[in-house]
């Protein structure tokens, strides 16, 4: 019981984690025209000691979630699959406009050896749309240093060609409820 106690304490509150691949940032810049902007914001401090890689279907690597905390990346208008990386593959699609911000939640969950991770479409249409204003007061901005970060991804190559194809995969796996909260659509963008 003692070591069960013990292993809750440590999977709750935990170390807190650090990524070489992120610095202290500032809030996003405003979308351009010829991109969006996507916010992928982490608001809970649970499983504090892990860090979620975020990539896209190409591979290319776009950021690690810390607890409390969110980052900004800029893509070309279209479609796009966001993957995130941790005891899971989780997976979100988006069809984006240039010009516009969108928002990302990084939400961790319990999961049987650490925390599963999810991206959840954060819009108007989410029961957590309305906490967003908070949630990006209370929590850090950071940066991707992108060209790290890929480095890091090209060392482990198969492991994240995986994870790609594992998030195609779970994209039709998921049922309509889970799907719609998993989507982003072009006039989500603000």
């Amino acid at each position: 019981m003692k070591l069960f106690l013990l292993f809750a304490m440590v999977l709750f509150v935990g170390c807190s984690a650090h990524s070489d691949y992120m610095r202290a940032g500032t809030p996003p810049a405003p979308a351009t025209a010829d991109a969006a902007t996507v916010v992928f914001i982490r608001p809970s401090g649970y499983a504090g000691g892990q860090l979620m890689t975020v990539l896209d279907a190409n591979g290319r690597f776009l950021g690690d979630s810390l607890p409390k905390s969110y980052f900004s990346v800029k893509v070309p208008p279209g479609e796009h699959i966001f993957v995130v990386w941790g005891e899971n593959t989780g997976a979100l699609r988006a069809n984006l406009v240039g010009g516009k911000t969108y928002y990302v939640e990084v939400s961790t969950k319990l999961g049987m050896m650490s925390a599963r991770v999810h991206l959840l479409a954060l819009t108007p249409r989410h029961e957590n749309w309305k906490e967003l204003p908070e949630w990006l007061k209370e929590s850090k901005p950071m940066s991707p240093d992108e060209a790290a970060g890929q480095a890091y991804l090209a060392k482990r190559h198969e492991a994240a060609q995986e994870r790609i194809r594992r998030a195609r995969e779970i994209l039709t796996e998921y049922n309509a409820e889970e799907l719609a909260a998993r989507t982003i659509l072009p006039q989500d963008g603000q």
